[in-house]
């Protein structure tokens, strides 16, 4: 279990730390409190992260600008923490890309269910338009039939 801290978490995963933030306070990812010089901040188990967020792309056009405080590089800065994290952190990938891909070949068998099944419906509604065609045919057409006029039409009409 790798416990990272959240500004280094924003990092890693390209979140921003209010997203993070407000993860931990509504109970999307859990983190552990730590107090160290009279401050409190949130340290994350990276397993949490990478169940949620991708992994920001570790090339090293990437991680190489600059940071503007102390002029070091932030690939020299953060290359022990993503060879750290990196087993974890891929397990944890491959076990959801494993996920995804069994919940894609389940999809897959249902669309062809459903393929089969439109089909067959397809197949039964022209059936049975066929059938009310020709019952359409049998029916004796209707006469025109002269407009019934009420009494009153009939006494007071100029006709």
């Amino acid at each position: 279990m790798s416990l990272i801290s959240v500004s280094k978490a924003a990092k890693l995963f390209n979140v921003s730390r209010p997203t993070l933030q407000k993860a931990l306070r509504d109970g999307t990812i859990t983190g552990e409190k730590v107090t160290s010089g009279g401050s409190e901040s949130w340290q994350i188990d990276t397993a949490e992260l990478a169940r949620l967020y991708a992994l920001r792309d570790p090339s090293p056009a990437n991680m190489a600008r600059q940071d503007e405080g102390s002029g070091q590089s932030l690939a020299k800065e953060n290359s022990g923490d993503i060879e750290g994290l990196s087993g974890e952190v891929i397990r944890a990938l491959e076990s959801r890309l494993q996920t995804a891909q069994a919940e894609l070949d389940a999809l897959r068998a249902g669309k062809a269910n459903a393929e089969q099944e439109l089909a067959a419906s397809q197949a039964v509604a022209e059936e049975r338009r066929r059938i009310l065609d020709d019952m359409m045919k049998l029916l004796p057409k209707p006469k025109d039939h002269p407009v019934r006029r009420g009494l009153w039409s009939r006494l007071f009409s100029s006709r």
